[in-house]
């Protein structure tokens, strides 16, 4: 295993800082743009970590160095249903193509199904973002569905895929 997941701090705030102000790196994403700075950004760190009944935020760390290169998370958990929202972002450039973000989806969706006994993780992802579609395919998301126009960005609206995984249908481990 060449990365571990740790809860994030707030001495995270740095490295978030420049990721979400990196246009290259959240133009892939879901999300607004928007610019952060470090006093919100450690504020945000602060709530969803004391406040994470239905959230599972964490950092994606190097195991050789410890060096943080992105988050996942499990949002929205609903215990009644079993369910969770899945989002991941390696927002160190320097790491992107290395199959650190695969890693780290197994890693969260092990805990998801065998740790947190959840039944189905779902996620949505712009219908332009190839690389991230080939990995959830590749670990066994499902596609269930397009949201047409889902999100506005850079002057273009643009459809998000809704996928799903359930435990039973999930058999990856590391």
């Amino acid at each position: 295993m060449r990365i571990f997941l740790r809860a994030l701090e707030e001495t995270d705030a740095d490295s978030l800082v420049l990721w979400r102000n990196n246009p290259e790196i959240t133009n892939s994403l879901g999300g607004t743009n928007y610019y952060i700075s470090k006093s919100r950004e450690i504020e945000w760190i602060k709530r969803v970590t004391t406040n994470d009944k239905h959230d599972v935020r964490l950092a994606i760390c190097l195991v050789e160095n410890n060096k943080h290169i992105g988050n996942v998370s499990l949002t929205s958990i609903n215990w009644v249903n079993r369910t969770a929202e899945f989002s991941i972002m390696i927002g160190d450039k320097n790491e992107w193509g290395k199959e650190y973000g695969k890693e780290a989806s197994i890693l969260i969706l092990n805990y998801a199904f065998y740790e947190l006994n959840l039944h189905r993780i779902f996620l949505t992802v712009r219908i332009d973002n190839e690389k991230a579609k080939k990995l959830y395919e590749e670990i066994g998301f499902n596609l269930e569905g397009v949201l047409k126009e889902a999100i506005y960005k850079n002057g273009l609206y643009i459809d998000m895929l809704m996928m799903a995984i359930l435990k039973t249908d999930y058999n990856v481990k590391l």
